[in-house]
C-alpha cells in the first residue's frame, strides 16, 4: 500500500496483487482521517485480543493463535503510522533542473 498523488486532502491508494500488472493497479482514495479511524479499530481489536489471551490456559492453540493475530496487529499499525508520517508521492511535479553536473571523464 503506498500513498500517491494528495488531491484535497485526499489519497489514492495503490494495492498491488499478483496477478495484476503494474499498469493497472486499482486504487481507492483514502483520507488520513480515514487511516486513523481504522487505526482506532485496530488498537480496540488488539486490546480485546489481548484480554482474551490473558484469559485462555497458558500453552493452548488459542493462546498461540492469539499471539500471532496480536503481533499481526502490531505490526499493520505501525506501518500505518509509517505511512501517515511519510510525504506522499508527488508524481505530477517534477521540475526539470537547471542546474547539471558536469559531464563524467
Amino acid at each position: 500500500m503506498q500513498f500517491v498523488s494528495p488531491v484535497q486532502g485526499q489519497f489514492a491508494v495503490v494495492v498491488a496483487s499478483q496477478t495484476s500488472g503494474f499498469d493497472a493497479l486499482p486504487t481507492t482514495d483514502v483520507t488520513p482521517e480515514d487511516v486513523r479511524e481504522m487505526m482506532t479499530y485496530l488498537r480496540k481489536a488488539k486490546e480485546r485480543a489481548v484480554a482474551i489471551r490473558d484469559h485462555s490456559p497458558a500453552g493452548s492453540y488459542m493462546e498461540s493463535v492469539l499471539t500471532r493475530t496480536i503481533d499481526g496487529i502490531t505490526l499493520e499499525l505501525s506501518q500505518l503510522d509509517y505511512l501517515l508520517a511519510r510525504k506522499p508521492v508527488m508524481l505530477a511535479e517534477k521540475v526539470p533542473s537547471d542546474r547539471r553536473m558536469r559531464p563524467a571523464i
